[in-house]
């Protein structure tokens, strides 16, 4: 249960610095989507579900402000959980380079998702600039972001793990093969 607040307490400061610290940090207009860092990060941390949870909520945050579909987002985030998910004790959580490629790959597929349902279906068929100018800046960005938030995010459920191992007593040997 304790998890469970802190991750949601997690999106809403997420969303706060999406909706705030975003706007200053715009570079030519350009956002990074702090908010989809989130499910992918526990999502390879944790597991699909915990994923799934954490990007249902960022999710909903996101579509609270930013979208004029609510659920799309939400229903977008949920599946980057999930196969975020599938890496989970599969590589190193300390291996940087894993989620960094996820986050581009995931928020790339979003952003193309998004172009799709706000401009493409609305006749607006220049899809070369809208990757050039608008996805690819945001996706690198919110890498660079990534690579400065991961740390911190490893850490926070580093805490939550051991607050949940030493309430049952438990202490698991770490040591190298």
């Amino acid at each position: 249960m304790k998890r469970k607040v802190c991750e949601l307490v997690l999106i809403v400061i997420f969303y706060l610095l999406q909706v705030s610290v975003g706007r200053v940090i715009a570079v030519a207009n350009i956002v990074p989507n702090f908010l989809i860092i989130l499910p992918i990060i526990f999502g390879f941390l944790k597991g699909r579900n915990e994923g799934m949870f954490v990007g249902f909520f960022a999710g909903v945050m996101y579509d609270l402000y930013f979208s004029s579909l609510f659920g799309f987002t939400a229903l977008c985030f949920v599946y980057i959980g999930y196969y975020a998910g599938f890496f989970y004790e599969k590589y190193e959580k300390y291996e940087i380079l894993i989620p960094m490629a996820m986050v581009l790959v995931f928020d790339f597929v979003y952003e193309f998702l998004c172009y799709i349902g706000n401009f493409l279906l609305h006749n607006r068929l220049n899809a070369g600039f809208f990757i050039s100018r608008i996805i690819i800046p945001e996706v690198v960005y919110t890498c660079l972001c990534t690579l400065i938030l991961y740390k911190l995010l490893a850490y926070i459920n580093d805490k939550l793990d051991t607050v949940k191992t030493k309430k049952r007593g438990v202490n698991f040997d770490e040591g190298s093969i």
